[in-house]
């Protein structure tokens, strides 16, 4: 009797060990499209993918994503630029060839007044310094070209705002003039 308590007991050990021990599921791996689109949020695709990671990608973007940002427009020319980068050099294309990231364009002035990448200011002649301030900053800021010009209409509307404060003044002085 004692021996049966003891199996018995034993048995119902073991199987709760093996059921407690028994190993977990892995855990699925993240799709590479759900990668590439997490890895573009910053506005570039840092890392490489292969190239079935990008068409899918451009199938799973969510509605908004594509609604209200260029992630549509920035993973299909990334996806354009490597694969014909991959034909000009030779490279056979399949969905699994791996794309690299798209090269960053330095941005370091070169010493001549202008700058590498995506900045680029004019070149002075030699001899000839910067404009440093007054007069030509002043311009130089109107300069509708640039994104951090001052806006035309800005500056008339500030105009217009200092014209009738003095023409007010000046009515102001004459009234009191006339008082007295």
């Amino acid at each position: 009797m004692r021996l049966r308590i003891g199996i018995g007991i034993g048995v119902v050990a073991l199987s709760l060990a093996a059921a407690v021990a028994r190993p977990l599921p892995a855990a699925a791996a993240t799709p590479c499209w759900k990668a590439l689109l997490n890895d573009w949020y910053d506005g570039r695709i840092d890392n490489t993918y292969p190239i079935h990671c990008y068409s899918d990608a451009l199938k799973h973007l969510p509605a908004d994503v594509q609604t209200y940002s260029s992630a549509h427009d920035d993973i299909l020319r990334a996806l354009q630029n490597a694969k014909s980068e991959l034909k000009r050099k030779g490279t056979k294309i399949t969905p699994d060839t791996l794309v690299p990231p798209a090269a960053k364009p330095p941005t370091k002035p070169t010493g001549n007044g202008t700058t590498t990448g995506s900045q680029t200011t004019t070149t002075q002649p030699p001899g000839r310094k910067p404009p440093g301030g007054g007069l030509p900053s002043a311009v130089d800021k109107v300069n509708h070209s640039s994104p951090s010009s001052v806006p035309l209409p800005l500056i008339v509307l500030g105009a217009l705002a200092l014209l009738l404060i003095a023409a007010g003044g000046i009515g102001l002085l004459a009234k009191r003039r006339q008082g007295s």
